[in-house]
């Protein structure tokens, strides 16, 4: 046994329960306690910068910035587009666009979604169209711009992906950006009309954003209203529990039989006790293990304990590397044949990370707020966003939770029958409908199409 807390987590059981400032010129990756990047913590310090235009890329129907600005002592960079029509009379209202993973390779390159076909450029576009001025934030380590590179990679090197930790980081640069917009000169901005849209890891992002930012904290500039695209947003250790396996392993979403059949038992009635989701994400080609050729490299781990052993390790070996008070921390994954794999995690370990996730700090989700997701994707389980929305509105906020039925982690449908039936409709436009109808104070349940199931 390694030495660890007495608390005994259930890997899948669902939602884990609840188990000094930050440093404004802080460029090193090493933090003094995981404390440093509690919700609280951060909701007692101040934000802030000066938006610095860099370039102006051509753009045919409106005018398009490349901006810089400091993030806690680091350059980093922001696409800004500004519509082409008229300012309303109380200024342009504003959508912050929060972007997904992009990847330490690919990261240093990203030209924030310029001259592409992609679903992000679709979803900036239509929000200009429709009179919003979209700032679009690349995070630290994300964009290189007159040759110079963003600051911060070494952030990236510390903590993505395997800490499930630097989103935290990503979320302090949307709050200095958000707490910049007075700065910007080339358009006016309602300052009191602030909204964010966010997919995928950005979901966990925005979350941690608006709790940070929720009444009564030290960020200046409000947030009106929030929508969430496929949001990665539960614990740090539900993600890791969920999406490493789902990534690695057959034995994730196969039944105990070793067949697919979207649930944990198989068709002899032999149930899989380590399973987590029925389907993988559609790029697979088919979860029919027997039918697999590439598929079996990428899925090389044979089981979800062998998967959890390798992500326990680059979680706690970043925070034993890069938090000062914590240089020993140990877990241990338990392996009992026929039964759930278990992880004791190190009491000290598992008290921050509660206080870390926005996922359960409802009391501060005040603004109106859309959560939009498929019921195929792992990635943004409909129990997570159901879950949420609920304890959002119980608190006395305002949750909308949207379900597309048969859709991927883009809110597209698959070609894969397997994974979107015949009868699946993309939920991409209704999306971007329901997105400008709450970012302008309308009813966003109004807006949609059979493509989902409100779940309201």
């Amino acid at each position: 046994m390694f030495r660890a807390s007495r608390i005994m987590v259930w890997l899948f059981a669902g939602f884990l329960a609840a188990c000094t400032s930050v440093n404004n010129a802080h460029t090193s990756p090493t933090i003094k306690s995981l404390d440093d990047l509690s919700i609280n913590t951060l909701r007692q310090r101040s934000f802030g910068s000066s938006i610095s235009i860099e370039a102006q890329p051509a753009h045919e129907l409106h005018d398009t910035f490349i901006a810089s600005y400091q993030s806690d002592g680091l350059r980093v960079y922001s696409r800004i587009d500004v519509p082409a029509s008229p300012v309303p009379e109380a200024g342009y209202p504003v959508v912050l666009f929060v972007h997904g993973w992009a990847g330490i390779e690919a990261a240093p390159t990203s030209n924030f979604y310029l001259d592409d076909d992609s679903n992000y450029q679709a979803m900036i576009a239509s929000y200009v169209e429709a009179g919003f001025v979209v700032f679009t934030p690349g995070w630290r380590g994300h964009g290189t711009v007159n040759g110079v590179p963003a600051d911060g990679i070494e952030f990236m090197q510390a903590w993505d992906n395997g800490s499930y930790l630097s989103p935290v980081f990503y979320a302090i640069d949307v709050l200095n950006l958000l707490d910049s917009l007075s700065t910007f000169d080339n358009a006016r901005l309602d300052l009191e009309n602030v909204n964010i849209v966010a997919h995928s890891q950005g979901g966990d992002v925005a979350l941690l954003a608006l709790a940070i930012a929720g009444e009564g904290s030290g960020v200046a500039t409000g947030i009106s209203s929030a929508s969430i695209w496929s949001g990665c947003f539960p614990s740090r250790f539900t993600q890791l529990e969920t999406y490493a396996p789902m990534q690695k392993s057959p034995e994730a979403f196969l039944a105990g039989d070793g067949t697919w059949t979207g649930t944990a038992a198989g068709e002899s009635g032999a149930t899989n006790p380590n399973f987590v989701f029925g389907y993988p994400a559609d790029w697979i080609g088919t979860p029919h293990v027997d039918e697999w050729t590439w598929q079996r490299d990428t899925f090389s781990m044979p089981t979800v304990a062998d998967v959890l052993e390798t992500k326990l390790g680059e979680m706690y070996g970043a925070i034993n590397e890069y938090v000062d008070d914590i240089d020993d921390a140990e877990y241990q994954v338990i392996r009992s044949p026929g039964s759930r794999a278990e992880i004791v995690h190190d009491d000290r370990v598992c008290a921050a990370m509660s206080k870390i996730d926005a996922f359960y700090m409802e009391q501060y989700l005040t603004e109106p707020l859309a959560l939009q997701h498929s019921d195929r994707d792992f990635y943004s389980l409909s129990e997570w966003n159901a879950d949420l929305c609920a304890r959002v509105n119980r608190a006395g906020g305002t949750c909308h939770d949207f379900e597309y039925v048969g859709n991927t982690h883009s809110l597209r449908s698959s070609a894969n029958s397997w994974f979107s039936g015949a009868d699946a409709v993309p939920g991409f436009e209704t999306a971007i409908q329901r997105d400008i109808a709450l970012f302008r104070g309308d009813d966003p349940v109004r807006t949609g199409t059979s493509a989902d199931s409100p779940a309201e």
